[in-house]
Formats: structure tokens, C-alpha cells, sequence
């Protein structure tokens, strides 16, 4: 999987970065968008699979939506509602290719 340099989320573009020994504060992460900076970070140590490194992209761009479109938006348990969305979305886009490719033609 070829990482995008730059994820445009309500036109705001954020850098995609891989990052060694990212962590969130406390624990070891696997991905941070940074609203401030306007970077998706994802951790280069880690050993993620290509199918993983994916999830923890769109992850991190769900978080990006969330922050810019739901404003008035809070969930409970986020973090575990935005997991089920992307494990769900990348399964879609990745068994449904053909069409998220002719969209973009």
C-alpha cells in the first residue's frame, strides 16, 4: 500500500507522516491526527500489516471528519466507534475496488 502524502478532510490538507515510537501520552499508538499541526501520524514501529496500516489511516481520517463535520457530535466510547467504522469502511473500499476507482475517473 503506497501512503498518501497529504489526506484533504473539509478542505483542510494534513500531512501523512510515519513516525517512529509515536504514543499518545502514555501508551505506544498506532496512529494521532494533530488538528493543530494538521498531520496524520502513523507509527513506523509498530509492525502494522498493510491491511492494518490502512485501518489506522482511515481511522485517523474518521477522527479528522468527526472533529470537522460533528462539532456538536459526542460519542460515547469514540474511540471504539470510530474503530468499527474503519475496520468496516476499509473492508468495503478494499472488497469493492472497481467501483471506488471509476468514481474517481
Amino acid at each position: 500500500m503506497k501512503l498518501p502524502e497529504k489526506i484533504r478532510i473539509a478542505g483542510v490538507d494534513y500531512d501523512v507522516k510515519m513516525v517512529n515510537y509515536l504514543n499518545n501520552g502514555v501508551n505506544l499508538a498506532y496512529g494521532h491526527i494533530d488538528f493543530v499541526k494538521n498531520t496524520i501520524s502513523l507509527s513506523a514501529t509498530e509492525p502494522m500489516s498493510v491491511g492494518s496500516t490502512g485501518i489506522t489511516l482511515l481511522h485517523e481520517i474518521l477522527h479528522g471528519v468527526l472533529q470537522h463535520y460533528g462539532t456538536a457530535v459526542t460519542l460515547e466510547n469514540e474511540e471504539n466507534v470510530i474503530d468499527v467504522f474503519a475496520k468496516g469502511l476499509y473492508q468495503v473500499i478494499r472488497d469493492n475496488k472497481e467501483f471506488f476507482e471509476e468514481v474517481q475517473k
